[in-house]
């Protein structure tokens, strides 16, 4: 599905869900909507900045944004989004209240977390069929709404319950996004998790095409970005706040990455890309 939003965005009473699939691009930000948006990654990675915080995002991630929230995507690379946006219930025939189903695990704090291979195809099936309806009814649409956050729900309930290696993997995952600024031994870390630096190297290789190391070096540049980008500190304050004590090798990861020296972005900043949504 390729269409955009339209300028009115809810242009009926009845209209109270629209879903969108679109690469972001240039939007100034408008935070007068009353509206929010659940986001699915389906492709590519980047940088993603809400309310002053940034997250590297990959695909098979999925967050939740309310409509006061201000954030833009940076240096996104082939990035590829499925957008639901959703007035308050409300506004809603039949399921009035919903908020309560939203899996606070998803909703708060702006977690953006990774699904695993089941979860997502649960998610994927139910946003097929929530996408084929916006043509039809509103009771048909409100009711496939209701069985996508039923459908979240149950994947958050079961997100820490299952012991597969693919779960360990996933709070691993989780576990590098909130301490991607500490030092991190991998055999340390497996243990941790019960599984092998084999099983490790499989399945963030299958699942996101990096080795750990890659992966960690990733977060840490992305934050590394974004602090250059938004706050004052000095460049090697900046390397050493996200575990990179040589500042050489930061300069040269760094360039690597974004094809420009710390310096630069710092002296003259990089094209945004905004998003209001």
């Amino acid at each position: 599905m390729n269409s955009s939003i339209s300028p009115d965005y809810f242009v009926s009473d009845h209209q109270n869900v629209i879903i969108t699939s679109r690469i972001p691009h240039n939007y100034s930000p408008k935070p007068n909507f009353n509206f929010s948006k659940i986001t699915f990654i389906t492709s590519g990675i980047g940088l993603h900045v809400i309310n002053g915080k940034s997250y590297a995002i990959y695909p098979r991630m999925l967050f939740f944004t309310q409509s006061t929230d201000l954030h833009i995507y940076e240096h996104t690379q082939n990035l590829s989004t499925i957008n639901i946006f959703y007035q308050p219930s409300d506004h809603f025939n039949l399921i009035k209240g919903f908020e309560a189903l939203i899996p606070k695990q998803f909703a708060s704090f702006h977690i953006h977390r990774f699904l695993d291979s089941n979860s997502a195809n649960m998610i994927n099936g139910s946003l097929s069929k929530l996408i084929a309806s916006q043509d039809k009814g509103h009771i048909e649409q409100e009711s496939l709404f209701l069985r996508l956050l039923v459908d979240l729900r149950y994947c958050s309930y079961f997100y820490d319950k299952n012991n597969t290696n693919e779960r360990r993997i996933l709070r691993l995952i989780r576990w590098l996004h909130a301490n991607f600024q500490e030092n991190v031994n991998w055999t340390d870390l497996a243990s941790q998790f019960s599984i092998t630096i084999r099983t490790m190297h499989r399945y963030l290789d299958k699942d996101i095409g990096l080795s750990p190391q890659r992966y960690l070096n990733k977060l840490r540049l992305f934050n590394a970005l974004y602090q250059l980008l938004y706050t004052n500190k000095a460049i090697t304050s900046i390397a050493q706040d996200n575990g990179f004590d040589d500042h050489s090798y930061f300069t040269t990861c760094f360039r690597r990455e974004f094809g420009v020296p710390p310096r630069a972005v710092k002296l003259t900043g990089t094209k945004h890309c905004l998003e209001i949504i």
